[in-house]
């Protein structure tokens, strides 16, 4: 079997290797990963045959090279390895979007190679910290191929989607960035911002008392690496400027109906049509 690299071994990484190798026609994967702690979990799990620790000793000999890198070390890591990517590899990303990591790999990759951006939307309801081969089952997997690359180069990573699991989901970059940015970014914004205005609140010491499930859940976003958060925003900062000015008017809304005497009628149909739209 060719060889497959993956680049990154936390969950997602790991989960792909380990779907990967329980194939019928089980796939060649090698890994790079430098913290020791993910390459043991890795190697317990039977997700690699091997781990490299530098990218660029991975890719050698590497038809299909699989990047999990969050967006803030992505640019890096793709500059990093353009230089020992064979003739004909293609190269796939993970990261939620597409549109600056498409102009990366159009800018850093060599002539010869063919970049696949992916995305794979996995099941809010799993456990992120536990490696499985069943973590893509069903799940919606983003694919948009660069202007350059060969049409064999999106039908493998089509075939990687499937092969794991997940059913391909052909879009392009515009489009797929609008549509994350709408219902993941700008609600961990949203979360982000009630976190913030909860704490600077003067009665946040008792309101901290009394929170449970629903606050934590509506702030999770603020958990997040900071770091890692803001790079996102301001890779993708037009997005979320467009669905930030669209959620504002909402809000007015929202607040003018709550002080109107007809708010009683108001506050018991909006939940209703909130579930509906939420589980149609």
């Amino acid at each position: 079997m060719p060889q497959i690299t993956i680049i990154g071994l936390d969950t997602l990484g790991a989960s792909l290797g380990l779907a990967l190798r329980k194939m019928e026609q089980p796939a060649s994967v090698v890994g790079m990963e430098r913290d020791p702690l993910m390459v043991r979990r890795a190697q317990q799990a039977g997700a690699v045959e091997r781990v490299e620790r530098w990218a660029e000793n991975a890719c050698k000999n590497a038809a299909l090279v699989i990047v999990t890198e969050p967006i803030s070390r992505l640019h890096d890591m793709l500059e990093a390895i353009a230089r020992s990517l064979p003739p004909g590899c293609v190269v796939t990303s993970t990261a939620p979007l597409m549109a600056p990591v498409l102009a990366w790999a159009d800018a850093l990759l060599p002539e010869g190679v063919s970049f696949v951006a992916g995305h794979p939307i996995l099941d809010p309801t799993r456990s992120d910290d536990v490696i499985s081969s069943e973590l893509f089952h069903q799940a919606q997997y983003c694919i948009v191929p660069s202007a350059k690359a060969a049409s064999s180069a999106m039908d493998l990573v089509s075939q990687l989607a499937a092969s794991v699991g997940a059913r391909p989901f052909f879009l392009d970059a515009a489009e797929h960035d609008g549509l994350v940015t709408a219902v993941e970014s700008l609600p961990g914004l949203l979360g982000t911002a009630l976190m913030s205005a909860a704490a600077g609140a003067s009665s946040w010491r008792d309101m901290r008392r009394v929170a449970g499930a629903s606050f934590a859940q509506a702030t999770s976003s603020a958990e997040a690496d900071p770091q890692e958060a803001a790079v996102a925003l301001r890779a993708n900062r037009e997005n979320v400027a467009r669905c930030w000015r669209c959620t504002v008017p909402s809000w007015a809304t929202c607040a003018r109906r709550c002080s109107l005497t007809t708010r009683a009628r108001w506050l018991a149909c909006s939940p209703r049509h909130a579930r509906h739209a939420r589980s149609g």
